[in-house]
């Protein structure tokens, strides 16, 4: 396989039920399980603070709305709709959403969601 399509159509967003992310809302369009070396997705956070000790994978972070503040090893940015993030693994991270975020993440390797749980 050497090229994906996921239409518009076929997107699905589910809660996460538990774990740090429990309560928030995604769409995996290109999973964590499979034949992919990345994931991508639509993530969308609500109000809340989410602490991630250690960072399992390389993170980019492309916000599509809202604002949030994202603290990673002890420095503190502010993302609004447009700014791109990227993160390391290994970090300690806090992520603090006031209302509501919606945002685009790519992660390497694939492995975020079984590594935070």
């Amino acid at each position: 396989m050497t090229i994906k399509k996921v239409a518009k159509d076929e997107i699905v967003f589910n809660e996460i039920p538990n774990g740090i992310w429990g309560g928030t809302v995604i769409s995996e369009i290109f999973p964590a399980e499979g034949d992919t070396k990345m994931s991508c997705g639509v993530h969308e956070l609500p109000a809340s603070e989410i602490i991630v000790e250690k960072a399992p994978v390389d993170d980019v972070l492309f916000i599509l709305e809202g604002e949030m503040e994202i603290e990673s090893d002890g420095v503190t940015k502010k993302y609004k709709a447009g700014d791109f993030a990227y993160l390391r693994a290994g970090a300690r991270q806090k992520f603090t959403v006031r209302n509501r975020v919606k945002h685009i993440y790519v992660t390497y390797p694939c492995n975020w969601i079984t590594n935070n749980e």
